[in-house]
């Protein structure tokens, strides 16, 4: 089994439960942590026994360009099971971090992790 890290996607978003936050794409990052067996794609070096990561990441960036969830919770949960989607992943780890919601710091973030069964407690 490897991991497969997709780091800092810039993404817009609707989110938010401010009036501003209804009517205004915010800039977004998210971390995506992927588990995945590598062994074929080692010994074969033939590009379809890999993961399409970037057919994922083409994945997250539109869920999220989308959505318009108020909550953070919400639109991991929905990138968490997009991800989970793809049966060649048997676990995720996803962070989306928003720049505009803390007054005092760099940002806000929130991470989770999914299995085949949905987001872990």
């Amino acid at each position: 089994m490897g991991k497969i890290f997709l780091n800092k996607l810039e993404v817009c978003a609707i989110i938010g439960t401010l009036p501003h936050e209804r009517t205004a794409r915010q800039r977004l990052f998210i971390d995506v942590e992927l588990d995945t067996p590598f062994k074929a794609a080692a010994q074969s070096d033939d590009l379809t026994d890999a993961l399409d990561y970037s057919a994922i990441e083409n994945e997250v960036t539109s869920v999220v360009e989308k959505s318009s969830f108020q909550l953070l919770e919400a639109l991991l949960n929905a990138v968490g099971n997009a991800v989970m989607a793809h049966r060649e992943v048997s676990f995720c780890k996803i962070r989306i971090e928003k720049p505009a919601a803390s007054r005092y710091g760099r940002s806000v973030a929130l991470e989770a992790e999914f299995s085949p069964e949905g987001m872990c407690e």
